[in-house]
């Protein structure tokens, strides 16, 4: 099982471990703060409260160890860059820094963490593509100009099937997996419900339905032009 361990438990960090924890990730939360501590410790598997720019702390806590460690630091840079530091010091694999000015980005660079978190920038994306394509509900970058996206099917697609519609040649995308509500019945109460299926290895001869949610690859450009 990986092993993250995330240092600076504000909004963001602290939001970061409860998602990680839930998704059976083993979490080791840091931060000075014991108040936020004591919020997050049944939450994760182990919650530090200490300061993260000692290295012999880091080292005791076994941060050498982990498998990715997250410094989500906000407005402190000095902290955040020093743990950094510490972190590629102490030979941690893959490191995501958070910056929130244009010199503590550069710096980062420098250090030569593995990525650097700009929450602003990536929100305000976000934000951007949910205007432009309404259609795109999810999505994740799998580096430049490359994404992994969860959209609503095309009306166009309604109805025909995924050999048909020759995505790969036509819009330069794969489909990755296929969402559906499928009719179900409630054990409990004997009532008609319904229940999510994922298909992750979709039948070429499958055919699209209204609802459906499809997961898709490709170019940012080519996602948005589907």
């Amino acid at each position: 099982m990986r092993q993250i361990a995330i240092i600076g438990l504000g909004s963001f960090g602290n939001a970061l471990a409860k998602a990680l924890a839930s998704s059976g990730v083993e979490v080791i939360a840091i931060d000075r703060d014991k108040d936020r501590i004591e919020e997050l410790k049944e939450y994760v598997t182990v919650a530090v409260a200490c300061d993260a720019t000692d290295e012999k702390t880091l080292k005791n806590i076994g941060l050498g160890d982990v498998d990715l460690a997250v410094v989500a630091i906000g407005e402190d840079v000095e902290a955040c860059l020093l743990t950094s530091i510490l972190l590629k010091k102490l030979g941690v694999p893959s490191i995501f820094s958070r910056a929130v000015t244009p010199t503590q980005k550069e710096i980062l660079k420098a250090i030569g963490v593995t990525r650097i978190i700009e929450i602003e920038n990536e929100m305000g994306k976000e934000i951007a593509n949910a205007i432009i394509a309404p259609r795109i509900l999810k999505r994740v970058s799998l580096g430049e100009n490359h994404s992994m996206a969860e959209i609503k099917v095309p009306t166009q697609f309604v109805g025909k099937r995924i050999s048909e519609l020759n995505l790969r040649q036509k819009n330069r995308i794969n489909i990755v997996a296929i969402k559906r509500n499928i009719p179900d019945i409630d054990k409990a109460t004997g009532s008609k419900t319904t229940k999510e299926e994922i298909d992750t290895v979709p039948d070429p001869e499958t055919y699209f339905d209204e609802n459906d949610i499809i997961i898709v690859a490709g170019t940012d450009k080519d996602i948005k032009n589907i």
